[in-house]
């Protein structure tokens, strides 16, 4: 490879990329392979020597492709690695029998096509009074825990009687489940828990477009932002900086927006805070036991894959402002590629004061106005979507935010009394409480590899000597020592922070550097701990995991969820019970958004934010952002 054109190590792979290491990967299976492509990445190296190569003391990391698969003609899964600096396969090693990659989205599609041609499905449609499985819009459910053998999915339907149905989800068929295996692409079996239902009518409120049936709103002026000289920050390629932030931004094709290499500038050092931080899984379970909905407990990430479902976004429809994009490459089953152009926006945004003061004495005002770097991605996956936003800030903290607006989830209901468990939207029709739990996973690096993480949450003091108003309070601090000591709860009521910090570096009073999370809304898991679910998404039984680094502990429910038991992941890794003091620590972070369905919700569901904050704690000697220059077109100077 010419060295001008090689990529960046943790760059994305490019749409040449992926063609030249399915090919590889085809030719080293031999003709008579059945290989299918259900994901492909660029192989990130390993961080010591990725370290090494961008510090100058080693050598370029290899260029490497890592490809999940399916071997159709064995019904088996495959991993295999290609090296894309010799153009060969270095590893290929078939998964165990009962090892289900993710559900690519054309098996999605396939397994609704086998479903409308069953005859058995037909009939239960044609009890229904549908007599063309055509209108009937089909969805393939990653199925959870079962004993059943086979790479199975189990499908719902609702009536979609043209292509004028805005919303799919208007007419569900209560009780119709089928069951499909997509190796043998065959129904399995069709279970009716209610054979002759029919769908409700549609009712016109049912469509979100043109205003629901109202006038549109005929007040709204323009809003125009405008940077007559340009953004504040530079992009490229994924090389990304803006005002003291330097980073690398890809998209992947499971986790979706990744954030790379994150560093602040400090009085011209680059000073290392973040390796990697992404949303390495999303699980929505529902807490309804109607037929069509008891088994729902997606994990978007593991079983389905974000990345390539990631949107097309649009100037002044889902970005507004003086806008820079990133291109997503994703691929099809074939293993062909397939460009989502305009997958990330990276755009500056004005967010109000970043600090202020007025002296009473002399009357002068001091201030700095505030703006932030938002980078973000929304991705579709069925009925919701999932808007992923990392924000950097000038103070040197950044955030992260998932916005959630979609279409809510529906289900059949036939009883003539209100179930407890969901929220009727008309006759015939109710969306199932549920809750959507998402883990950050976030590699800190705070001015090097050897950190140590902690908590810090404040103490009320006693009456005593020391305290004889009774007012005094003081933080206190439990250091992480072993990985069976960090796994934590949240403690909204001592104000609970989670810690990174290096004790080799030292700010101006002695402390050590340090980064803190603060939490946002939460939530705790409804389903009981001895559920299937909870089984499978082990994870979630604390809100705070702390792991020495590996490179291949990517997923807190391991690699492979789909149709997993559980017990994968975060569980198993840290009984090692390893070490974490001056390591390199990994912190996972879990939160979630708690949905009692509202009718505000329907057709279509205004955004709901979920996330937390990541900001300094002695990292620097003083604020940061005293740079910051004061606002220059403040009404009074004019």
């Amino acid at each position: 490879m010419n060295a001008d054109t090689t990529p960046h190590p943790l760059d994305p792979l490019s749409a040449d990329e992926v063609r030249r290491a399915v090919a590889v990967v085809r030719a080293h299976a031999g003709p008579d392979a059945q290989l299918r492509v259900v994901s492909i990445e660029t192989r990130e190296p390993a961080k010591d020597g990725y370290l090494a190569w961008r510090d100058a003391a080693g050598p370029r990391p290899p260029r490497e492709a890592s490809l999940v698969l399916l071997d159709h003609g064995r019904h088996r899964g495959a991993e295999a690695v290609v090296s894309l600096d010799a153009d060969r396969v270095s590893a290929f090693d078939l998964l165990g029998p009962d090892v289900q990659p993710a559900i690519h989205i054309e098996e999605y599609d396939l397994a609704g096509a086998i479903v409308r041609a069953d005859a058995d499905y037909r009939a239960a449609l044609a009890l229904r009074g549908i007599d063309d499985p055509e209108q009937v819009h089909v969805e393939a459910w990653s199925i959870g825990k079962v004993d059943d053998h086979g790479r199975l999915v189990r499908c719902i339907s609702w009536l979609r009687a043209d292509a004028d149905d805005v919303i799919p989800y208007a007419q569900p068929l209560y009780g119709l489940l089928v069951t499909v295996d997509l190796h043998a692409e065959a129904v399995v079996r069709v279970d009716d828990a209610g054979p002759g239902t029919r769908p409700r009518a549609r009712n016109r409120q049912d469509d979100y477009r043109r205003g629901g049936g109202r006038p549109y709103r005929e007040d709204l002026r323009p809003i125009d932002i405008r940077q007559p000289e340009g953004p504040s920050f530079e992009l490229d390629g994924h090389h990304l900086s803006w005002q003291k932030w330097d980073l690398r931004v890809g998209l992947h094709p499971r986790e979706g927006l990744v954030l790379h290499d994150l560093a602040y500038v400090d009085a011209g050092e680059r000073r290392q805070v973040c390796h990697r931080a992404s949303i390495a899984e999303l699980v929505i379970p529902y807490g309804d036991p109607n037929p069509t909905v008891h088994f729902k407990n997606v994990f978007d990430t593991g079983e389905y894959g974000l990345g390539n479902l990631t949107n097309s976004l649009v100037l002044g429809c889902d970005c507004l402002g003086e806008i820079r994009y990133l291109d997503g490459v994703a691929a099809d089953l074939a293993g062909v590629p397939v460009v989502i152009g305009n997958a990330i926006c990276i755009h500056e945004e004005d967010v109000n004061l970043l600090w202020k003061h007025s002296d009473d004495r002399t009357g002068s005002v001091d201030r700095a106005r505030s703006r932030r770097l938002a980078i973000s991605s929304i991705a579709t996956v069925g009925n919701y979507e999932y808007a992923f936003f990392w924000y950097l800030y000038q103070d040197a903290s950044w955030q992260f935010e998932a916005k959630l607006t979609g279409i809510v989830h529906t289900a059949g209901w036939v009883a003539g009394e209100r179930s407890p468990y969901s929220l009727p939207l008309g006759d015939g029709i109710v969306t199932s409480h549920h809750q959507h739990f998402f883990c950050a996973r976030l590699d800190l690096d705070l001015d090097g590899t050897a950190n140590t993480a902690c908590e810090v949450e404040a103490r009320s003091e006693p009456f005593g000597p020391q305290n004889p108003d009774g007012i005094a309070f003081r933080p206190q601090r439990l250091t992480y020592e072993r990985e069976s000591q960090a796994r934590r709860a949240l403690s909204p009521e001592t104000a609970r922070r989670f810690r990174v910090e290096n004790g080799a570096r030292r700010n101006r009073i002695g402390d050590a550097v340090a980064y803190e999370l603060v939490p946002g809304d939460n939530v705790a898991p409804m389903a009981q701990p001895t559920s299937a679910f909870r089984e499978r998404a082990r994870f979630l039984d604390h809100a705070l995991w702390v792991s020495r680094y590996a490179r291949n502990e990517r997923y807190p429910a391991g690699e492979y969820p789909n149709q997993h038991p559980g017990g994968d992941g975060l569980p198993r890794w840290t009984e090692a019970d390893r070490s974490l003091l001056d390591e390199d620590v990994v912190l996972w972070y879990v939160f979630g958004a708690h949905h009692f369905p509202r009718l505000e919700d329907w057709p279509v569901m205004p955004v709901v934010s979920c996330g937390f904050q990541l900001r300094p704690v002695g990292f620097f000697d003083y604020n940061p952002a005293l740079d910051v220059p004061p606002p220059t077109h403040c009404a009074h100077d004019a």
